[in-house]
């Protein structure tokens, strides 16, 4: 009886502490994230983000239940905590004949909080997995308006945006005696989003920068093989279906889905203690109106899909350290004749250069260290495009950032 007692009370007090880290993640991204492909953020998580979030066919932690939930079947029983903080700095100056000139450069510069956590769990048949993350998420706040009419006319509107997409994983991954493994996961959200954007209209939104709330729904599948010292891995993500933001109809035509993505890669250990990773990641903008649509035929932002890739390499020096180094490149969703229009959604960065290290306390407790690194890009409104990009014609916006990951795992 004290046997069963003991196990109980540890069951629970696991239990209980997983529901409190999970209840931390909902409440503490009060700001919106600033995102690294397109509103979607380069990843989460420490063991994921060292490698410039390639390593699809290598799995090391439960967000793989997100990443490709087949390469689930390669990792024991775990749960892991990522705190995450991004900071970000955006430079935007208007021009043309619609650009606020009066104001100069303007500048959003902010540091951002995540939390994501999630759990591993092999069955007799099959491995269950899941978590809460933060997959995307975009947002500015400039001190004065981007348009000379909402600076003079509209009480300095038309400079913040925020939106913030927090996913709930359940994933299931089977493997097959031939070593083939297959992934299906659930993908549940929650999405807010405020602003005081310019309409259509040439008028502000008017809810003036209140927080709207709505729920979206979508799939994911992977799958993943592993050899001796080669792997090989993918994962499709469904289009992610999300409710109106009611509050905004006079600004979006369409809901804020998110689009498919594609990620296929490779991994390979040139020697035992030395893995690389190599990905290719789709991201299907142009299927989304409020993305990829022109802005006059459809209320969009006219972005362009994206492709990118991601290389990795980590390398165990000793049985409790491991080092972890990447980087990747996705070109911006942001055309050259949508500058104007993407000021407040200014995710233009392209490059990411990742390193970061993992310690091994003992054999149930592990942490983790990554660095990211976005340089500064920079891109001018040519104002060659419709309306908004004639009118904003030579506005500019240069975006960057750095940020730090820490991680904790706990395995049994």
């Amino acid at each position: 009886m004290n046997f069963h007692a003991s196990t109980t009370k540890r069951v629970c007090r696991r239990a209980t502490f997983l529901v409190a880290v999970m209840l931390c993640t909902l409440v503490l991204p009060a700001s919106p994230v600033r995102a690294g492909e397109g509103v979607f953020l380069l990843g989460n998580d420490a063991l994921q983000l060292g490698r410039a979030s390639s390593g699809v066919a290598s799995p090391r932690s439960a967000y793989w239940s997100y990443m490709n939930p087949a390469s689930m079947v390669d990792l024991d029983r775990r749960v892991d905590v990522n705190y995450y903080v991004v900071n970000s700095k955006v430079e935007l100056k208007p021009r043309g004949v619609l650009g606020n000139r009066l104001d100069g450069t303007l500048v959003s510069e902010d540091i951002f909080h995540i939390v994501s956590t999630g759990m591993i769990w092999p069955l007799e048949k099959g491995t269950l997995g899941g978590g809460i993350f933060i997959p995307s998420g975009s947002g500015v706040e400039y001190p004065a308006s981007r348009n000379i009419v909402s600076r003079l006319f509209h009480g300095n509107r038309d400079r913040r945006l925020g939106y913030q997409h927090i996913r709930g994983v359940v994933a299931y991954g089977h493997q097959f005696d031939n070593g083939w493994a297959v992934g299906l996961g659930l993908h549940l959200s929650v999405n807010r989003f405020r602003t005081d954007h310019l309409t259509l209209g040439l008028t502000t939104a008017s809810y003036e920068n209140q927080w709207d709330t709505a729920y979206g729904a979508g799939l994911g599948v992977g799958v993943y093989r592993r050899w001796d010292r080669f792997a090989v891995g993918a994962n499709y993500s469904s289009r992610h279906w999300t409710g109106s933001m009611k509050k905004y109809s006079d600004l979006l035509s369409s809901p804020l889905d998110t689009p498919r993505v594609a990620q296929v890669g490779v991994a390979y250990k040139i020697k035992p203690n030395v893995e690389l990773t190599a990905d290719y990641k789709w991201l299907h903008w142009r299927r989304i109106n409020t993305y990829g649509s022109p802005i006059f035929r459809g209320g969009g932002y006219g972005w362009t899909n994206q492709h990118g890739v991601k290389l990795g390499v980590e390398w165990v020096a000793r049985p409790n350290w491991t080092f972890m180094a990447g980087y990747a490149y996705s070109n911006s969703p942001v055309r050259d004749n949508g500058v104007f229009l993407a000021g407040l959604v200014p995710v233009i960065v392209e490059h990411h250069v990742t390193g970061g290290v993992s310690h091994k306390i003992n054999e149930k407790h592990a942490v983790h260290l990554t660095g990211v690194w976005a340089p500064k890009n920079r891109m001018q409104e040519k104002g060659n495009g419709d309306l908004m990009s004639i009118l904003g014609k030579g506005t500019t916006v240069e975006a960057g950032g750095l940020s730090a990951v820490l991680g904790y795992s706990y395995s049994w």
